[in-house]
């Protein structure tokens, strides 16, 4: 009976000991499923917390993260708007132009939370497949950029008269004029590129890190899913 009991008494140790274990995993996987989920709902503009709870400062300056902030993109456009300023039609266009990235992200989904430890650092990963209304190289695509080019042509036969006119007034009037008329066409033409454009889904895997003071997980990276894969197949 000392025996039966005794033996009894290292294997509930030892199960105590495992779910301890699996307990604490199973916990820093749902920590890690809510961040990552936290973290897109932000970038998605579901949610209004600050990324910066949730992301390294480089993470959240990041092209991911700044793709979809309209802020960001209104800044891009309106460079030189201290020299040249944009008329209410071109503010307009722009707000307009910039709202459709912030709600570029249709839908989003955690999985496949892999954890690790080496040391005291802990880390993690999970895939994040997102659907999008467009494109999201639509910017830098070939298409556009062809389009662009045959307005801008177009732009400087159609205008050659009144643009040698306004440049007889001062450069400043001249190219505040061109400039706020060509921002307007190339928005133009990537609205309307948005507007038949089809819907795309990508995948991405978020690289995560837990502060052991706080007992909170940040994300530390974001990668090509593509990309991903291959470095830990080697």
């Amino acid at each position: 009976m000392y025996r039966l009991s005794k033996r009894l008494g290292v294997t509930l140790a030892v199960i105590l000991s495992i779910c301890s274990i699996s307990g604490c995993s199973s916990q820093d996987k749902t920590a890690v499923q809510e961040t990552a989920q936290t973290f897109m709902a932000i970038v998605a503009s579901d949610s209004e917390e600050d990324i910066n709870k949730y992301a390294t400062s480089e993470v959240a300056n990041g092209d991911f993260v700044q793709l979809f902030d309209a802020d960001t993109l209104v800044s891009q456009f309106s460079d030189g708007i201290d020299e040249y300023e944009l008329t209410e039609d071109s503010k307009n266009e722009l707000d307009t132009f910039a709202s459709l990235f912030s709600d570029m992200i249709k839908s989003y989904s955690v999985s496949d939370i892999r954890l690790d430890k080496k040391d005291d650092t802990h880390t993690a990963s999970a895939v994040v497949t997102f659907k999008t209304s467009f494109a999201m190289d639509i910017i830098g695509s070939a298409s556009v950029s062809n389009k662009i080019s045959d307005a801008i042509e177009v732009y400087n036969a159609d205008h050659a008269d009144e643009i040698a006119a306004l440049y007889e007034e001062g450069n400043d009037v001249a190219e505040a004029k061109i400039y706020n008329d060509m921002l307007e066409i190339i928005l133009g033409i990537y609205e309307d590129e948005i507007q038949n454009s089809q819907e795309m889904t990508y995948a991405i895997v978020l690289d995560l890190e837990k502060n052991n003071e706080t007992d909170s997980w940040i994300v530390t990276g974001v990668n090509d899913y593509d990309s991903s894969s291959a470095e830990s197949s080697k």
